[in-house]
């Protein structure tokens, strides 16, 4: 009688062979994943800033060009009801989901974008020329604040303390929105001559 021949399992050193290589397809497909993860969310914090301009540039012609509602901020003993979300969202709401990034965990008022006050302070409308040289391109409504920032305004002198400058990393920054209201990730970060980036110079 002839012999079964019995079925050749794995060996030891193939089953290695094997995990090592998954192993290996694993490591290189992880910072793929990771780009196109941190590339998604990017891509949704954008249209949250585009959909927010759309309702500020709503907001500013039935206001006679003012470009948000300024002082509507935190102060103790104001409610929830009188913040500045409510005087540009339909129906009024202080926390609307569009106020805060994907990656931004637990913000401070569920809000992660900061308003440019410069743009109060020097008195500067929708569809103004009073931008002190700039362009429209070029001037900063809103963009990405702190986690822990409790508030929602860049007021004069605060830019440091209140702008997060790389929200979705070294490669991709933060985003904002500008006074054309297209969004970009490009604004300068620095400071100088203790001007800020977000600053306006006064009209000549």
């Amino acid at each position: 009688m002839r012999s079964r021949q019995q079925p050749r399992g794995f060996s030891l050193i193939e089953l290695l062979v094997v995990i090592g290589i998954i192993a290996l397809l694993i490591a290189l497909l992880l910072p793929a994943l990771r780009r196109a993860r941190q590339q998604a969310n990017t891509i949704a914090c954008r249209s949250n800033l585009h959909q927010i301009g759309q309702l500020l540039m709503i907001y500013a012609n039935n206001n006679n060009g003012w470009i948000y509602p300024p002082n509507h901020g935190v102060i103790p003993g104001r409610p929830r009801e009188e913040f500045w979300p409510n005087l540009v969202f339909k129906p009024a709401i202080w926390n609307p989901p569009i106020l805060r990034c994907p990656v931004d965990v637990e913000p401070a008022l569920e809000c992660s974008y900061l308003l440019n006050h410069y743009l109060k302070a020097r008195q500067i409308l929708f569809h103004g020329s009073n931008l002190g040289g700039k362009s429209p391109t070029q001037v900063i409504v809103m963009g990405e604040k702190r986690t822990e920032m409790d508030g929602y305004y860049l007021d004069p002198g605060e830019y440091e303390l209140a702008v997060e400058p790389y929200r979705h990393g070294l490669q991709l920054k933060s985003n904002y929105l500008y006074l054309d209201l297209h969004v970009d990730n490009e604004a300068s970060t620095a400071v100088i001559n203790g001007v800020e980036p977000w600053d306006v110079p006064p009209a000549q």
